[in-house]
């Protein structure tokens, strides 16, 4: 979640033309303190702030460059206020971006830390990605399959078979192999004896396979290497091992850590939505003026 957040509420009036950015109260330019602060100097009656001096010093200049900087900035400040800038329309734009970006740094990027802050959300999303969270391992293949008719006699079964056990000697001897080069290979031995068919398949665990086709895939040493011919229900199969997923079974500390940016993410326009019940506020979309946009 970026800690910079804009929401503009735009109520816009009924005319072809945006209507002008309204007359509203002016940003404040002087600077207060915190409790604990401490007043480091004064221009023309305004204090300056220890805090300012320690923000500045912390881009790696010395105590009295920072203390001048700052003395410069509440010049500057009174200066602007003095022409009226603070009645700028930008200005005020920019004022209330830096107000929305301080509250949600600080009410919600530093408050909403454990899943305790979240309450059942973080739950509901635990749950919903567990299976990428913790998990065994997955594989992912590919195969090319003689086809083997369910009526087929025990001549034809055979003749499939003796097909895959060539491909499968043939390929045994390469090394990271690639789906398409399974399926090249596979029919230069095949020929014309028999149609090939092939399909890559996406990884799974290995609950999530025919047992014949999981046996062979996951008893593959590597990835780029193939199975012998294996029966399965619809023929002879040589199988690829070409991807895996390790298993993952994160500490609770190392689950917050992936989770959490998600989370957070997610999550911003539910707080929002609470603020909104909380002020009782009421937000009205004018949908007639919204293609209006294409021409700011």
């Amino acid at each position: 979640m970026p800690r910079l957040a804009l929401l503009l509420l735009v109520a816009c009036g009924g005319t072809s033309t945006p209507p002008p950015t309204p007359a509203g109260p002016p940003a404040a330019l002087q600077a207060t303190a915190a409790p604990d602060d401490v007043q480091v100097a004064t221009v023309n009656g305004t204090p300056v702030w220890g805090s300012c001096v320690a923000a500045q010093a912390a881009h790696g200049i010395t105590r009295e460059e920072a203390l001048r900087e700052c003395v410069d900035f509440e010049l500057l400040a009174q200066e602007a206020d003095a022409r009226g800038i603070a009645l700028d329309p930008e200005v005020r734009l920019q004022t209330r971006t830096a107000l929305v970006s301080q509250l949600v740094a600080k009410d919600y990027e530093d408050k909403f830390q454990q899943p305790s802050d979240f309450g059942g959300y973080w739950d509901a999303l635990y749950n919903k990605n567990k299976h990428k969270i913790e998990h065994p391992e997955y594989r992912g293949s590919a195969y090319v399959r003689i086809n083997v008719p369910k009526n087929a006699s025990a001549d034809e079964d055979a003749k499939a078979h003796a097909i895959a056990d060539e491909i499968a000697a043939a390929l045994s001897k390469e090394r990271g192999l690639m789906p398409a080069h399974l399926v090249e290979l596979a029919q230069q031995v095949a020929g014309t004896r028999a149609q090939i068919s092939s399909e890559v398949v996406a990884p799974y665990t290995r609950q999530g396979l025919d047992p014949s086709y999981t046996q062979a895939l996951f008893a593959i040493a590597e990835i780029g290497r193939t199975s012998p011919a294996v029966r399965t229900p619809w023929g002879w199969d040589v199988i690829l091992f070409n991807d895996i997923v390790p298993e993952a079974h994160p500490s609770p500390e190392d689950v917050v850590r992936q989770l959490l940016p998600e989370v957070k993410r997610s999550f911003f326009p539910q707080w929002t939505n609470q603020i909104v019940q909380r002020l009782g506020v009421k937000i009205r979309i004018e949908d007639k003026n919204i293609p209006l946009l294409e021409n700011l």
